[in-house]
């Protein structure tokens, strides 16, 4: 058996060595091929940038984008029901906070259909107190049924 395979080959493709031999330069930015950009545009950044871009533009409102900032707010993902405890709402914290004894209201569409109260929540099975924006959650909640509330709907203070 060699001990060939603990000798370090030349990579053609090494940063140091291509350094050396000046193929790189850090200065100034290139492409995948090494060319120079052509117009400030580098292939590898995807699309060209464009003026005045707008990334809600075009699409209608969102429930969620007309919440006060500060206030809680959840779009709903998913609902079902847990016999002897309730309904659960499960989704991630847009804004805000919620801890359990909260009154919250289920909106749907901007209206508001109906308030219910938080009796519990979850955290990847875990029971917390309270949750922040980010959060990927299961609300648990008193005062509705399980085909009161739908995906998409939106549970604000």
């Amino acid at each position: 058996m060699s001990w060939k395979f603990w000798k370090r080959e030349a990579n053609p493709m090494d940063p140091q060595e291509m350094l050396a031999r000046g193929h790189a330069d850090s200065s100034a930015p290139r492409s995948h091929d090494g060319r120079p950009p052509q117009d400030g545009f580098l292939p590898q950044d995807g699309f060209p940038p464009q003026d005045g871009f707008a990334p809600r533009e075009g699409f209608p409102p969102r429930p969620q984008d007309a919440l006060p900032v500060g206030s809680f707010g959840l779009a709903v993902e998913d609902v079902f029901s847990i016999t002897g405890r309730g309904t659960v709402a499960t989704g991630r914290v847009r804004t805000g906070t919620v801890s359990v004894g909260e009154q919250l209201i289920v909106n749907r569409d901007g209206q508001p259909l109906l308030q219910v109260e938080v009796t519990g929540i979850e955290m990847f099975r875990r029971t917390v107190k309270t949750a922040k924006a980010g959060d990927n959650i299961g609300l648990l909640l008193r005062g509705i049924k399980r085909d009161q509330v739908l995906k998409g709907d939106v549970l604000s203070k």
